[in-house]
């Protein structure tokens, strides 16, 4: 089977592009989850950590 050049491009975006697109996708949603959840860990470990000195003698 011959494939003409239009259909060429659709199957080479369905096998090599989008596979690669929706790597990039999840990487970057998930570094910027993980970033969130860093930024919180450590808002969170401040705080504890100022209330812990006012409260000490």
């Amino acid at each position: 089977m011959v494939l003409v050049l239009p259909a060429h491009h659709r199957a080479y975006d369905r096998i090599v592009v989008a596979p690669a697109r929706t790597a990039r996708t999840w990487l970057a949603l998930h570094r910027h989850r993980w970033s969130i959840r860093r930024q919180t860990r450590a808002r969170t470990s401040h705080y504890r950590t100022r209330a812990a000195r006012a409260h000490s003698p």
